[in-house]
């Protein structure tokens, strides 16, 4: 018999949709359009995969250091230092498979049963699951959309209670594309701090913004005994997401205990997929200015192409690639994602994936070339304007 964690965690409403979307395309042989994952349709840069090449040539295919390679970890804590302006060494960086893994990581290390988790939603619905695999109880705070989506800083507060292990954030925010300032930054790792419970916050779309350079991080405010991660990933910033290689920021007491759980995970990230993620950290100006450049073009025709349509609420957002929009009247996303899938050939992240707070919504990735997405909008304007 399966344990009871694991037969507690349903498929995630996102692939129910795009496992149904494959299926109809299986039967109807009708094309449909992906949006439902998120991720750009263009592939790795060639001065990333290149260095990969290369060290698979030299042969190097053996196991490797289960927090990344020194040269790695010494060019992660730069890329931070530089990015953000702060001053993290080496032993503060743990190279992972994938963001998602880190999460998986941190979870392993400071969750026990019945231990509460703070949640700020609607956010990718991954974190929830790994707190439930670790019998965990989660407490979410939901944002709150005006003319923009906010946090109710008050009331986050008020959720952290003497029982609270952890709180996670994640901004800039996956679906909202919501962003803390850095007074809020500063304000919650001071309560966090003075309350003794772990802040976890996933950043990896940290350059994935619009109106600045970078978002803010809670690095900027941290001491060096902080019970604070950063969770980051090459998936969004360089089109890296099928390397799956990410990394966590943490202090240098962690380093040994992230080791052992890799060790007995995927016992490390490939010597050669590490090599060719070193190529984009000590390029990441140009490969990200690139990415940046595209993904605002995108956003700009998606956004102005749909400001009139009358069934949609979409508030204008500054970070991450998604438009997150309530379609007025719909109680029920996932059936509603299905059905534009029927009727217009395309594919939807229902809303309710993200929490409940997420539902009456849907998720629209525009990480993708223009062409794709003037196919993909006016397939939906028949239906939402």
């Amino acid at each position: 018999m399966l344990t009871k964690s694991v037969m507690g965690i349903k498929e995630t409403p996102i692939m129910e949709v795009a496992n149904f979307g494959r299926e109809f395309a299986k039967k109807t042989g009708k094309e449909v359009f992906p949006a439902w994952f998120g991720e750009g349709n263009k592939p790795t840069k060639e001065i990333i995969f290149k260095e990969t090449i290369k060290s698979l040539k030299e042969g190097k295919t053996f196991y490797t250091y289960q927090n990344g390679l020194p040269k790695i970890r010494e060019a992660i804590s730069n890329y931070m230092n530089d990015v953000f302006k702060i001053r993290t060494f080496p032993e503060n960086q743990s190279l992972v498979t994938g963001g998602m893994l880190g999460i998986k990581i941190i979870c392993d290390m400071l969750i026990e049963k019945d231990d509460e988790v703070v949640i700020v939603g609607p956010v990718w619905p991954n974190i929830r699951s790994s707190v439930i695999l670790k019998q965990g109880k989660i407490n979410e705070v939901d944002l709150k959309l005006e003319d923009k989506w906010k946090l109710d800083i008050n009331k986050l507060f008020s959720s952290i209670t003497e029982n609270t292990k952890m709180v996670f954030i994640n901004s800039p925010s996956n679906p909202t594309g919501w962003m803390l300032s850095e007074e809020e930054q500063e304000e919650i790792l001071s309560y966090t701090r003075k309350k003794g419970c772990w802040l976890v916050s996933d950043e990896v779309y940290h350059q994935i913004v619009y109106d600045r350079e970078v978002s803010s991080s809670f690095l900027k405010f941290s001491k060096p005994d902080d019970k604070l991660i950063v969770i980051n990933s090459s998936s969004k910033s360089f089109n890296m997401t099928g390397w799956r290689v990410g990394w966590l920021t943490h202090p240098s007491f962690l380093e040994s205990h992230i080791a052992k759980l890799v060790q007995i995970s995927t016992t490390g990230v490939p010597e050669f997929l590490q090599e060719g993620f070193y190529s984009a950290l000590v390029n990441y100006k140009s490969i990200v200015s690139e990415v940046r450049e595209e993904l605002t073009k995108s956003r700009n025709y998606v956004f102005d192409r749909t400001k009139n349509w009358k069934r949609i609420q979409l508030p204008f957002t500054n970070a991450a690639f998604y438009c997150f929009f309530k379609v007025n009247e719909m109680t029920d996303s996932v059936n509603y994602a299905k059905y534009l899938i029927e009727k217009t050939q395309v594919g939807l992240a229902p809303g309710i994936a993200f929490g409940n707070s997420g539902e009456g919504h849907l998720r629209l990735c525009f990480a993708s070339d223009l062409d794709f997405l003037k196919k993909v909008l006016s397939r939906l304007e028949k239906e939402l304007s």
